[in-house]
């Protein structure tokens, strides 16, 4: 038992090792999302967990049928394939269902329920077809007839799944960028509201995407080169690696979109600005509207304090105009508001309309 190889004595070692790098990081995503979140529960806490163990039910399947551990046992094939069969369910739809569950972060639209729908669909018509393939290759008495389908669908599945994770990738990095770029220039941290955070979380989440990008590139191409068994237990290394990944992404876009804006551009002048506008306004009414009004508000300031504002004699000449700009953060936990803040300025100028 385990010593009788399926593959050259090279390959074994090599698929070996590629369990060992699967199985490890396994055990680190474990510790990992069992110590980054408070409480267990949720739909992103579970679905990193489906992801995660289905990598290991995966390469436990395969490694059990590459190198024959239990086939003493009669029905070894079948019990080798469902292990490995609904591990790889959960390994692909749910690493795909682990990104989908962050998407509101950058994304509030109508159109991302149709991701899941294109996520529900690929898995049932991809997994349902491969799975039955792969069942009748594996049980079936004479199963010849099934491993020319078997192969066309093998190389369909991969190919389908490796462009939907690309599409998701791709809307993570557009709406970023969108997002980013609103707040002002990315890369221009002194005038960005989020300073230079955004533009390391961005570049962070391009670097990274590409790099998952690659190793699907590399998967593909030992599927279609015929390494069947060295594709499959290396399937498992770079789902887990991709995981990892995405788990780093996804915390730090988390950090990102829920933390506080750049000091410099969200501070407490402008709180300061607010109240002392509203004390002098309120002192401005007693006066009565004919008797003054401001002449400009004034930002500098000298400690904690604001300095005065001056009033100015209104002629018959004149208008007052004002002008408030008004900035509202709006902190966002699973897609709903949780915390609003809100800062205001303003200026005021006087106006002499009689110059017209």
């Amino acid at each position: 038992m385990g010593t009788q190889y399926q593959v050259p004595y090279v390959n074994a070692l090599v698929i070996a090792s590629f369990f060992a790098v699967t199985w490890y990081n396994v055990a680190e995503l474990t510790v990992l999302i069992h110590t980054f979140f408070k409480r267990h529960a949720g739909f992103y806490y579970y679905s990193l967990q489906v992801a995660n163990w289905g990598i290991f039910l995966h390469a436990l399947g395969t490694f059990l049928k590459i190198f024959r551990i239990n086939e003493h046992y009669s029905s070894h094939t079948v019990l080798n394939t469902v292990i490995a069969w609904t591990g790889w369910v959960g390994m692909v739809t749910g690493q795909s269902i682990v990104l989908y569950c962050r998407l509101h972060l950058v994304v509030q639209a109508p159109w991302v329920r149709w991701i899941l729908v294109m996520i529900i669909v690929n898995g049932v018509v991809l997994h349902t077809s491969t799975g039955a393939l792969t069942f009748l290759t594996n049980s079936a008495k004479n199963p010849e007839p099934y491993l020319g389908p078997y192969s066309v669908i093998e190389r369909i599945q991969i190919t389908i799944f490796f462009l939907q994770e690309v599409v998701l990738s791709g809307i993570y990095i557009w709406k970023t960028a969108v997002m980013l770029r609103a707040e002002g220039p990315i890369f221009n941290k002194h005038k960005n509201a989020r300073g230079s955070k955004g533009r390391k979380v961005l570049t962070h989440t391009i670097v990274m995407s590409f790099i998952i990008i690659c190793l699907d590139i590399t998967l593909i191409g030992l599927e279609f080169s015929g390494l069947y068994d060295i594709q499959t237990a290396y399937k498992g290394a770079v789902y887990s690696v991709k995981l990892k990944i995405e788990f780093t992404i996804l915390n730090q876009l988390m950090v990102l979109v829920k933390g506080r804006l750049r000091e410099s551009t969200f501070t407490s002048v402008h709180t300061g600005l607010e109240s002392q506008a509203a004390n002098q306004q309120r002192t401005g009414t007693q006066l009565g509207n004919s008797a003054g009004a401001y002449a400009r508000m004034h930002d500098s300031v000298a400690g904690n304090k604001i300095s005065a504002i001056k009033l100015k004699e209104l002629r018959d000449t004149q208008v007052l105009k004002t002008t408030t700009t008004t900035v509202e953060v709006e902190s966002m936990d699973s897609g709903r508001a949780k915390e609003l803040r809100r800062s205001s300025s303003s200026e005021i100028h006087i106006v002499d309309y009689d110059r017209n």
